[in-house]
């Protein structure tokens, strides 16, 4: 028990300090949605609505309260695990949130898992540093990286779903009501997603691992005769996991940002295409539910980061 509390503070000081930033987010939610054109309550109606008519949905939505007042009731009520409703299909906004959650959750660590293979790339060319292969692979991961995901995208999409027919250009299938549709509608997304962390991933890892094939230690497994694969595991690997775990622990904030431009793009009903169609509509509670829930993927992200260090290397602390 002793050697977990550690880990139970470090946990705790994260948590404390994401609930500013989870405020913060929160009621610039709010603000925002508070000073984008037009009213929620105008969409609801139509544009044949009464200024008495809007203004009457607005008293019974709160939004002729001040912003503060408007911010607090929404804070009580989330502590009491009531989001409300969405404003337009009036379901259950946790329920709305949980369902695309799910379909952006799918993407983004499907997309991360394979982006892992930018690892053993980068192991094969850090062993086998300015040969061909290394060369090839390196000129293949600066124009990855340099080419902007929405250009990726429309690319992609062209490539497999106009030219090749390969893929759906849109549309998507629940896993639960058809799993090999879900694959196929999931496929061109995950690609998309994933290239650019691949290269990233491969970058990161190849650098950190040429700098430890030139240590002492790693000198001296290969004067004792070690194969190169069994180094490059064993000595080299461990070192860059730090760096690694850092990389990963990042591509999820990448892939929540691009969740929002593939999700537009092949109309997957995700977070990203979710939290978009809502600002247009002033959609407040639907809103302030996904960055509320962003807010907290990203502080558990990281507290996991922070953990893994300690994990990976017994020289780091939680503390």
């Amino acid at each position: 028990m002793t050697g977990l509390k550690p880990y139970a503070r470090a946990i705790s000081t994260r948590i404390l300090a994401g609930i500013p930033v989870f405020i913060l987010v929160t009621f610039g939610a709010t603000a925002l949605s508070s000073m984008a054109p037009g009213s929620a309550a105008q969409l609801i109606l139509g544009d044949n609505a009464t200024a008495e008519q809007v203004a009457a949905l607005n008293s019974a939505y709160g939004y002729d309260l001040p912003l503060w007042e408007r911010y607090l009731k929404w804070l009580g009520n989330l502590l009491q695990g009531d989001l409300g409703q969405t404003l337009f299909s009036q379901q259950p906004v946790v329920q709305v949130v949980f369902d695309r959650a799910a379909v952006t959750f799918e993407i983004a660590f499907l997309a991360m898992f394979f982006s892992l293979i930018g690892i053993p790339i980068a192991m094969y060319t850090a062993s086998h540093s300015g040969k061909l292969a290394d060369r090839i692979l390196r000129s293949i991961s600066s124009v990855l990286l340099a080419v902007p995901t929405f250009v990726i995208v429309v690319l992609l999409s062209y490539v497999f779903a106009i030219v090749l027919r390969w893929l759906p250009a849109t549309g998507w299938a629940n896993f639960s009501d058809d799993p090999l549709a879900n694959l196929w509608y999931v496929a061109l997304p995950v690609l998309c997603l994933s290239l650019h962390q691949i290269a990233y991933l491969y970058r990161v890892a190849r650098n950190e691992m040429i700098t430890t094939l030139q240590e002492d230690f790693v000198q001296v497994a290969r004067a004792r005769g070690l194969s190169l694969s069994y180094i490059m595991l064993r000595h080299v690997l461990r070192p860059a996991m730090p760096q690694i775990l850092t990389v990963m622990g990042l591509s999820l904030t990448y892939m929540l940002a691009g969740s929002f431009v593939v999700e537009s793009y092949f109309a997957v009903p995700g977070i990203g295409w979710t939290v978009l169609t809502a600002v247009k509509s002033h959609d407040i509670p639907l809103v302030q539910a996904i960055l509320s829930l962003t807010v907290v993927i990203f502080v558990i992200v990281f507290m996991l980061v922070d953990i893994g260090y300690a994990i990976i290397d017994p020289r780091v602390t939680v503390s």
